[in-house]
């Protein structure tokens, strides 16, 4: 037999059950026949901790069923596997993995996601989970969920859910000035994921793409994927090109917004060279000291295309975010989407719609707003006279300090040796010269800012020290 043969979900009692599919690569021993084949293969899965201690073992009758053995040949190997300790029969439940004999697994050293509690207190990449308000969401999600026909799982819109889609039309994108048709809205699961859509749907090879710089490595990464050739830009020209991606209402780092004179010069540029925009407005809610202007795509809807995201303002897991795009170019991106299987959860978009319905989403945009001016003010308050605050970001979930030229990079190294975070500007970069900012995410709360500000302050002291020191 090769492959794998799938496994029927099993019921009953134990922490976990044995995994949904089993390879059936097995082969009979040349002493034993083909029982002692099933039984190492068994034994091996609790020797590799795929089935850790407490897992229900499959019944013979389902092992026989699937796996196209007699049941005979399965009770051997079972019963082999309870002789030797590998596994332990509870009355009218089932056979286990025996705890006494079961692994423990080894440490992974490959490389793997880390969840939020695992990274570094200033980490960008850390949420500000605790802002959340997980509790409505819970109610919504069941709501959801309850609402759900089984025959709707199977025939949902490619676009997205249209009352998610009017919401986002209405109380998203109104607030930002910006006046669209649900239709013009196509749901995906991440910016990221909307951005390479569109760089799949209008890019060839060979293309020429522009993209600020520093700006979003992901972005540089997606239009890359798509066979684009970039190139920064620059304010003295605009060189022709298909697409531009720029953040024009929260420009990284420093979180001003795009100036008239340069979205005049862009909106002319795209007009001119029958080029595209695609505006990344992800943290356009995140300023600090004044709103941001409406986005480039309120004042021309034919050239540029808004990219969206939930999951900065709610949490990462959330999946669901949006693009808005000229209506001659919808069609081809749903199309495209819908190819793709770039779908987000429709229980998420049908609680999401609920969440901007009820006003949540509104007040947790003010409350996360004022919650990340008041850890921004901790983190001054802590860092003291290393930062300047004619050089600070007015807008981002981070603290930019400027530090000097050159110094970022060895910086950010030595944060990262002490495992409190932060990232060098230079990592955001594609050209020029060493970046002279010093990024410190601002995911703790006020009180955990206020206990591990005092440390990250004396790294940085000690060794911007030591590079004076040193030339």
């Amino acid at each position: 037999m090769g492959g794998s043969v799938a496994m029927r979900h099993m019921e009953g009692q134990g922490r976990s059950r044995a995994p949904a599919f089993l390879p059936a690569d097995f082969a009979p021993e040349p002493h034993g026949g083909l029982y002692q084949g099933l039984y190492k293969r068994l034994r091996g899965f609790i020797l590799d901790g795929v089935w850790p201690a407490g897992t229900r073992l499959p019944s013979s009758r389902t092992l026989a069923a699937d796996l196209k053995v007699s049941r005979n040949t399965a009770i051997l190997a079972v019963e082999q596997l309870v002789a030797d300790g590998w596994a332990e029969s509870r009355s009218r439940s089932g056979v286990y993995v025996s705890a006494a004999q079961a692994p423990t697994p080894a440490p992974e050293t490959g490389v793997k996601a880390r969840a939020s509690s695992d990274l570094p207190p200033f980490a960008l990449q850390r949420p500000a989970a605790d802002l959340f308000p997980a509790q409505i969401w819970k109610q919504l999600q069941a709501r959801a969920w309850a609402e759900i026909e089984p025959q709707r799982l199977a025939t949902t819109d490619a676009a997205g859910d249209p009352a998610l889609r009017e919401a986002i039309a209405r109380l998203v994108c109104g607030p930002r000035g910006m006046r669209c048709h649900p239709d013009q809205i196509v749901v995906v699961p991440t910016a990221t994921a909307a951005i390479d859509l569109i760089a799949g749907t209008l890019l060839r090879p060979g293309d020429t793409a522009l993209v600020e710089n520093p700006g979003r490595p992901a972005v540089r990464q997606s239009l890359v994927a798509r066979g684009a050739r970039l190139q920064p830009i620059r304010t003295d020209a605009l060189p022709p090109a298909r697409l531009a991606c720029v953040a024009s209402a929260t420009r990284f780092p420093g979180g001003e917004a795009l100036d008239r004179e340069g979205r005049a010069r862009l909106l002319g540029w795209a007009r001119a060279t029958n080029g595209c925009i695609i505006e990344d407005d992800r943290d356009a809610d995140l300023w600090f000291d004044a709103p941001p202007p409406p986005p480039l795509a309120a004042e021309n809807g034919e050239r540029v295309l808004l990219v969206g995201s939930f999951n900065r303002i709610l949490f990462p897991g959330l999946c669901v975010a949006f693009l808005v795009a000229p209506l001659p170019l919808v069609e081809r991106l749903r199309a495209a989407n819908a190819i793709a299987g770039g779908r987000a959860s429709l229980a998420s978009q049908l609680a999401l719609r609920e969440f901007i319905g009820d006003g949540h989403f509104a007040r947790h945009l003010r409350r996360r707003r004022q919650a990340y001016q008041e850890r921004r003010e901790a983190l001054i308050d802590c860092l003291g006279d290393l930062v300047d605050r004619e050089h600070i970001n007015t807008a981002g979930t981070y603290l930019a300090v400027h530090v000097g030229a050159g110094r970022a990079r060895a910086l950010a190294d030595r944060l990262a040796a002490e495992r409190l975070g932060g990232a060098a500007i230079d990592d955001f970069m594609i050209e020029g010269e060493a970046g002279a900012d010093l990024l410190i995410g601002l995911g703790l709360s006020p009180e955990a800012i206020l206990d591990e500000g005092p440390r990250l302050a004396a790294v940085i002291r000690s060794e911007l020290s030591s590079a004076r020191e040193q030339r």
